[in-house]
């Protein structure tokens, strides 16, 4: 019970930093906006982005998670909801969840669910299979501006960034949240900073890593 206490509350300070960080960016949204949430869990940051008027794409494959998003937007004419992992490819793979998940106490854990089967805080032994999308296919089949995506995949962003990078789809979005997870997964630190060098080399300023 003291590993339910200590994920409620740091999930609690997460969202309330979340909503500080995103003021100047919800003052810029509004009807005709479109912000795609990839990890969007149990809806509390779609809620903000929606209660600007903005239209609302969100992905969310865990299934316990998932289940409470799509009961609190049932009907909701500005939210699509895709049961899908992002990814840099098409397809299925595996889906990790928190080694401290149990039944009856899943909700306070699905944010640390993962397609990383060697981040610190999963089980490689509990997980279950789930679709996958290519993130940059999907935004370049849009065929219009995304003007916030919001990315916290709990290591996957690695992936999804280079790819987004080399084919340009980055530049289709006005501005990109990533969360990267570096602390918890063996080997990312390396990877963030070198995309972060990436990012200056190119001057490419509408992706924010480490938002929160």
């Amino acid at each position: 019970m003291i590993g339910l206490l200590k994920r409620t509350l740091l999930n609690e300070g997460a969202y309330w930093i979340s909503r500080y960080r995103l003021r100047g960016i919800l003052r810029g949204l509004g009807p005709g906006s479109l912000v795609v949430d990839c990890g969007a869990n149990v809806g509390d940051i779609s809620a903000l982005f929606l209660g600007t008027g903005a239209s609302v794409i969100a992905f969310e494959p865990d299934p316990v998670a998932h289940d409470i998003l799509s009961a609190r937007f049932a009907g909701h004419p500005r939210f699509t909801l895709h049961r899908q992992a992002v990814s840099d490819l098409d397809g299925r793979a595996s889906f990790y969840f928190h080694r401290d998940r149990v039944a009856g106490h899943a909700r306070a854990f699905t944010v640390s669910s993962t397609l990383v089967s060697g981040k610190r805080n999963v089980d490689p032994g509990h997980a279950m299979e789930v679709e996958v999308v290519d993130l940059s296919r999907f935004i370049a089949g849009l065929g219009r501006r995304v003007d916030v995506l919001k990315l916290d995949v709990e290591g996957a962003e690695i992936g999804i960034l280079k790819r987004m990078l080399a084919e340009g789809t980055h530049a289709q979005i006005g501005l990109m949240l990533v969360e990267t997870h570096e602390t918890k997964i063996p080997g990312h630190r390396a990877e963030v900073e070198a995309l972060r060098n990436e990012l200056a080399v190119r001057r490419i300023d509408n992706i924010r890593l480490n938002w929160i």
